[in-house]
């Protein structure tokens, strides 16, 4: 019965189902199934359905048309009469009326379908003797015994069985006759009695009775003792028909039903994927659990065989309002998801949402799972998986459709690992509660045959309004020892089963299941404040010293390390790495730690508080650029250290924590309220007292520039000279005003940079000679 083939867990409670239990009626087998409730104790509560139904439940209106001409004997006759009513006996008690005529050239109609005990009344019967008119009695028992006046019965499946021992004699031609049969939709047997039928045209004579295939329909026995042989054959061709309603709209109802394929508990409902020629359905209890209603849509639309309706199954729940979302991953080949919904006055459920995919044989609707992110019991969207979907790089995907009043439609959002275009993601899913430690609802889908049917497990994320399309994690069947296949081919999560306060996920694969432990997640928050946090000016200001050696600031660096997930592990531990690097990235490194570097590494052990350090950051050199500020760059790791009390599970890092800070160090300005400097430079240049410059006779030509500024701080200064070729540039001095300066000579043009450490300060005032010779 593949007794867990489906499962559905609520608290306490398991329904498990086994949706293959095989059962012959005749000659046909069908396939039901049974789920059971258990307790916590794995002991049977309730059983779904309590019974099985019995075999061919529908009607059926058999009638026997009997051969009375004199060539029979009377004790050939009556060998026919313990034939027919043998089998009346074997085909009663399962909805099945009987009625019977006898003909030679004469007719008699011994009883219909409303008569009592027929097999009882069979055997009062006399033989009437005469000729064999077999078409004229033909058309007799199709207009006068096959109505509803004689107990024939709309719906039920008609079943004539003609007995003769030899060719007709009547002149009305079977042409004229079996077409009135097949418009009556009435299934035929023909049984010929005696050495007659051995020429060509008695066999043929048979063969224009009998329905097609004809060989199923026809018996051919060499005399009446014979009758008893065929009785097996004759009994079980017609069972494999009982339940079969020729050009109908459904051949069968619940015969290959499956009952139990998908399972839920909330309400207790389970799938029957086969019932109504696979249009599928699911069988929903309420109140007692005992009374079912049947869900499907072949009563609300057109063309829904064989679409698997139920083939998975979720509830949803929004505001009070509950919802049943089924799959049919064959609909129209390319598969559908339904939402039911009951309506309050009618008690009705009826379908109110339904989402088509496009892909031709991408089984969408295989597998469904509804997710609450935030937890607060409302459905916030369903995951449907097309675990056959193919685009040349990905095999399946899963689609992400919200079903709230103010939107309700589904998009492709979920994919594996490309290369894997077998692999079948999304063949199962399940919630795993929030793993992350960030609050939402994170999920986890399998592939079980990516890696050439190795199988694997992908981790995703929930956020605020839906699911983080990439993955977190992906679990590989052939990293497991022994190699796995199939891994993922069954999922389930959102229950702690180590006793650790943590959610586990269980995954199926061929022949076992692998329990995966979710680990502690830890956060990190980091802090780096300065003290003070503008580096003075006096700090900076070298009044012409190249080396400093000043302490700027003190760095302090915060370590707060928190459980982002439920704490019942006791004391944990983890080894925390960080660098340290001051103007990291620069040519010129501007500032260091007390150990000359830039960079500082260094380690420690953490537990779940806050731990803070300081570090001196000082000016070793004069420096140039005290616009940019300095920059500390921070890198860290952090490892879990195994607890011991819980078999060694290791703590892990938010993916979510940052692992690189930065912070700035800048120097202090005189730029007013608004932190913008605007400086107001005025200059002014004489030629030291030179009044004329003769060509040849002036050897040296000196120009005295000075710099005021009367606005805020000015920073990269830069006043440029333009000569004439004749001149040739020599040098440049500094008065002693304050200041420094340098140069960049190019043809024609010399660059003079006029800096101060800090640089110009409103008043202040810079001087310079330029001098060039001839």
């Amino acid at each position: 019965m593949s007794l867990g083939l489906s499962l559905a867990t609520q608290n306490s409670q398991v329904l498990v189902c086994g949706p293959t239990v095989h059962r012959a009626c005749g000659k046909n087998m069908y396939v039901n199934g049974y789920c059971f409730l258990l307790n916590q104790h794995f002991q049977q509560v309730q059983r779904f359905p309590e019974t099985l139904s019995e075999c061919s439940a529908y009607p059926t209106d058999i009638a026997f048309l009997i051969d009375g001409s004199g060539s029979i004997n009377t004790q050939d006759f009556n060998k026919m009469k313990l034939f027919v009513s043998e089998s009346i006996r074997r085909l009663s008690g399962r909805n099945t009326r009987f009625a019977l005529m006898q003909f030679s050239d004469k007719f008699m109609e011994h009883f219909n379908f409303n008569s009592n005990d027929p097999a009882h009344r069979v055997m009062d019967i006399h033989q009437i003797h005469g000729w064999t008119h077999t078409a004229t009695a033909i058309k007799k028992v199709v207009n006068e015994l096959f109505t509803s006046y004689k107990g024939s019965r709309d719906g039920a499946t008609k079943i004539l069985i003609v007995i003769t021992d030899g060719k007709k004699t009547d002149d009305l031609p079977y042409r004229h006759v079996i077409p009135l049969a097949q418009k009556a939709e009435i299934i035929r047997y023909a049984i010929g009695v005696g050495g007659a039928f051995s020429t060509t045209s008695a066999k043929q004579e048979l063969r224009d009775i009998a329905s097609e295939p004809k060989d199923e329909h026809i018996f051919k026995v060499d005399n009446f003792d014979a009758l008893r042989g065929i009785q097996n054959q004759l009994q079980d061709r017609i069972f494999s028909i009982e339940g079969t309603q020729f050009q109908r709209s459904s051949s069968f109802q619940l015969e290959m039903s499956q009952e139990g394929f998908s399972a839920l508990l909330t309400p207790v409902s389970h799938s029957t994927v086969g019932a109504y020629d696979w249009s599928g359905g699911v069988f929903l209890y309420q109140n007692n659990k005992r009374n079912s209603l049947f869900i499907n849509v072949s009563s609300t639309a057109e063309d829904v065989n064989n679409i698997y309706l139920g083939y998975s199954s979720q509830t949803v729940q929004l505001n009070g309002r509950r919802g049943l979302v089924l799959g049919a991953p064959r609909y129209n080949y390319v598969g559908k998801v339904v939402l039911f919904e009951r309506y309050a006055q009618s008690g009705e459920w009826l379908p109110v949402f339904n989402c088509l995919m496009q892909q031709v044989g991408s089984y969408f609707g295989a597998t469904i799972c509804s997710v609450d992110l935030d937890q607060d019991t409302n459905t916030d969207l369903i995951l449907v998986g097309a675990p056959m979907y193919y685009d040349g790089v990905t095999g399946g995907r899963v689609y992400i459709c919200h079903f709230k009043p103010w939107g309700r439609g589904c998009c492709p959002a979920l994919k594996g690992l490309g290369g894997h275009i077998f692999g079948r993601f999304g063949a199962s899913m399940a919630e795993t509660g929030d793993i992350t430690g960030d609050r939402w609802t994170d999920v986890a889908i399998g592939a079980p045959m990516e890696n050439e049917n190795a199988g694997a497990l992908y981790i995703f994320a929930g956020k605020q309004t839906s699911i983080n399309p990439n993955y977190i994690q992906r679990i590989e069947g052939l990293k497991f020892s022994g190699g796995f296949l199939y891994f993922g081919q069954a999922v389930s999560g959102g229950t702690d089963l180590t006793g650790d306060g943590l959610k586990d996920i269980v995954v199926g694969r061929q022949g076992q299941v692998v329990l995966l432990r979710s680990r502690p997640i830890l956060q990190m928050r980091v802090s780096i404040d300065f003290h003070p946090p503008v580096i003075p000016t006096a700090v900076f200001d070298c009044h012409g010293q190249e080396f400093l050696g000043r302490e700027a600031s003190k760095a302090t660096v915060c370590f707060k390390v928190a459980l982002a997930t439920q704490q019942t592990l006791g004391k944990i531990l983890s080894d925390l790495q960080y660098t340290l690097a001051l103007d990291s990235g620069r040519r010129k490194i501007r500032a260091s730690f007390h150990s000359k570097s830039p960079v500082l590494s260094t380690s420690l052990v953490i537990g779940l508080e806050q731990t803070c350090r300081d570090y001196s950051i000082i000016l070793p050199i004069c420096i140039e650029d005290t616009l940019t500020p300095i920059s500390l760059w921070l890198n860290y790791s952090l490892t879990g250290r195994p607890i011991s009390n819980f078999k060694g599970l290791q703590p892990i890092l938010s993916g979510e924590s940052p692992e690189i800070y930065t912070a700035q160090l800048p120097f202090e300005k005189n730029c007013g309220s608004d932190g913008k400097c605007q400086d107001a430079l005025q200059t002014s240049f004489t030629f030291s007292g030179l009044g004329l410059l003769v060509v040849g006779q002036t050897p040296e030509v000196n120009v005295t520039a000075s710099l005021w500024n009367h606005g805020e701080d000015s920073y990269s200064t830069t006043l440029t000279f333009f000569y004439p070729a004749g001149l040739s540039y020599r040098k440049v001095t500094l008065l002693p005003v304050g200041g420094s300066q340098s140069r960049k000579t190019l043809w024609g043009k010399t660059l003079c940079d006029a800096h101060s450490n800090p640089p110009a300060k409103k008043t202040e005032e810079a001087a310079l000679i330029e001098h060039w010779v001839k």
